[in-house]
């Protein structure tokens, strides 16, 4: 008989280890046992691999379980239910705060305490298919686009990535900085974890301690030990997106761990060993801003080793349709397959995609929600809707009115029609629109006729 799931049950008390064995091997569990927050550990770094689940005991000598969930790298390596008869509503809340799916007291009832189970390995196997998926998808040979721009990104990739050089990501918002991180960091053979820090998703005033970890009574609020992302990315990949968004005196920071490859925990004394590939991405112009005195030159240079370039989606339209189909199969189904109508791949070509791969595949979710039990069509409409309507007034001096925006955008789809088309009847078939209504809109936006 294949024996069931591994929970790792860790608690001082051998009374509760013994009841908790039983019941767990009652319902189809492999209970694995440890007394101390230490033998937890080597359990959780094992050679075959951690349990399925943890049972966590928060009142503990030594080490206690509140404090050993707080040093856990984040996210947790495996699903937590914290067990205490004794924990204060607040230590309660923080344990959940910290992690944890679940809070039994003690002593439990059987059903509460294999629903808890029951509830917390659920979720660590949705969580663990969502990172399968998004590795998957995060291979260089699933960066979706038949662009020549594509094809040489995915090459260098797979030539950067072996390499622990630091690498700066640059792109618009949107263009896919962090799938490209992931790919880096699944191409490298690291054994640790990819470890994201959104550096201007965080307030400055908690990026310090959320980058570098502290020790206990450093800060007020600071009731145990904690390690840092830094530190948490030992063996592994930390990426920071958004890097041009931290402030300069973390700047200086970054830079001692960089050179040094040591972190120290705020109210710390002791320097910790880092082993971390360092990727970063922006959206702004370092180069400009360190011209402005907003980021550290020294920390660019140091960053900047190996620079790699997303261009936006409408320099690439050969990925459009890729990525279209790709979306189509991520929120449909391979069984329901995008289809095309009359006009959509000219307004796919047209339309300029401020929002670049986020937006696209956002049209694309928005028109499974929609379709029902029926196809997946993407139309002109759906394109042309996407588009984020501007102020109604103008804004400063230069910038062009809403009416000017959605002209523009109507000549640029009316003007690739037209080519695609051949004819002002082809290009009205293309759009679905009556040819005189389409003939008097060429001639109001100043389009040739021909």
């Amino acid at each position: 008989m294949k024996p069931g799931p591994r929970i790792l049950v860790v608690d001082d008390d051998p009374g509760v280890l013994k009841a908790l064995r039983g019941l767990l091997s009652d319902e189809g569990f492999t209970a694995v046992e440890a007394r101390s927050t230490a033998e937890a550990t080597r359990v959780l770094e094992a050679p075959e691999g951690p349990p399925a689940m943890m049972l966590l005991d928060l009142r503990m000598p030594g080490e206690t379980g509140l404090e050993f969930l707080a040093r856990l790298p984040r996210p947790l390596p495996v699903p937590v239910v914290v067990l205490s008869g004794e924990a204060s509503p607040s230590e309660a809340a923080q344990a959940l705060k910290l992690g944890a799916t679940d809070f039994v007291e003690k002593p439990p009832s059987p059903e509460r305490l294999l629903t808890a189970l029951r509830n917390a390995l659920a979720l660590g196997a949705l969580q663990e298919e969502r990172e399968r998926l998004l590795d998957a998808l995060a291979r260089p040979g699933h960066l979706v686009g038949d662009s020549p721009t594509m094809e040489a990104l995915r090459r260098l990739i797979t030539r950067v990535a072996p390499s622990d050089t630091a690498v700066l990501i640059t792109g618009e918002t949107g263009t896919g900085k962090e799938r490209v991180a992931r790919a880096l960091h699944l191409a490298s053979g690291r054994k640790g974890r990819l470890v994201a820090v959104n550096c201007a998703a965080i307030p400055s005033t908690l990026l310090e301690s959320e980058l570098f970890g502290h020790e206990k009574g450093a800060f007020s609020g600071a009731h145990s030990r904690r390690a840092g992302r830094i530190e948490q990315a030992h063996g592994g990949t930390l990426f920071l997106d958004e890097i041009g968004d931290m402030p300069l005196e973390l700047q200086a920071k970054l830079l001692r761990v960089l050179e040094t490859r040591e972190v120290e925990r705020l109210g710390g004394s002791a320097p910790v060993p880092v082993d971390a590939r360092v990727l970063a991405a922006t959206h702004q112009e370092l180069a400009r801003a360190v011209k402005d005195g907003r980021f550290r030159q020294d920390l660019f240079f140091r960053l900047n080793v190996m620079p790699l370039h997303i261009p936006p989606l409408r320099e690439r339209p050969e990925d459009l349709l890729p990525l279209a189909r790709a979306f189509a199969a991520e929120f449909a189904g391979r069984e329901v397959p995008l289809t095309l109508a009359p006009g959509a791949e000219v307004a796919l070509r047209a339309y300029p995609w401020p929002g670049n791969v986020r937006e696209l595949r956002n049209v694309i979710e928005r028109l499974n929600l929609l379709r029902g039990d029926g196809p997946l069509v993407l139309g002109p409409e759906a394109v042309s809707g996407s588009v984020a309507a501007p102020t109604p007034k103008r804004a400063s001096v230069g910038e062009k009115s809403y009416r000017e925006h959605v002209e523009d955008f109507e000549r640029e789809l009316i003007r690739a029609a037209l080519q695609e088309g051949e004819s002002i009847a082809g290009a009205a078939r293309l759009l679905q629109v009556d040819r005189g209504n389409l003939y008097r809109r060429i001639k109001a936006l100043g389009l040739p006729v021909s």
